[in-house]
């Protein structure tokens, strides 16, 4: 079974470039905004990795971080943010809030997708040792 990555950006091109370029190894849930997303969430379980923008509609991705990661439920999702925002506080921001990778948009699609196999294998290999 393919592992789950749950995508948030409200930019279309984006959204289908990440998705092509992860959907031969992943199933891919992609959402324009972050309610939906948790809805997503809640009706289907946790994903195995989420990316994000933090430019987002009603709630930003920096808010989403710091909710995820301060929530018992989702606080083990590793979460990769794909943002057009290059300076430096922006990514120690979401850094200190728990996110696992920082890209800079424009990105190298083949950059994404070592990053989410590299948390993939990560949390796989905490899941064997743990149990």
């Amino acid at each position: 079974m393919k592992k789950r990555v749950l995508v948030i950006d409200d930019d279309y091109p984006i959204r289908l470039l990440i998705q092509k370029v992860l959907e031969k190894d992943y199933a891919i849930h992609a959402f324009n905004n972050v309610a939906k997303a948790v809805d997503h969430m809640n009706a289907h379980g946790n994903p195995d990795v989420i990316v994000t923008d933090i430019k987002l509609p009603v709630i930003d991705g920096k808010d989403f971080l710091r909710n995820l990661k301060t929530s018992a439920m989702y606080s083990d999702i590793p979460v990769v943010i794909i943002s057009s925002w290059a300076d430096g506080q922006t990514q120690l921001e979401c850094e200190q809030a728990g996110a696992d990778a920082y890209i800079n948009k424009p990105f190298n699609p083949e950059k994404l997708v070592k990053i989410i196999d590299q948390l993939v294998k990560k949390v796989d290999n905490q899941n064997f040792l743990m149990g």
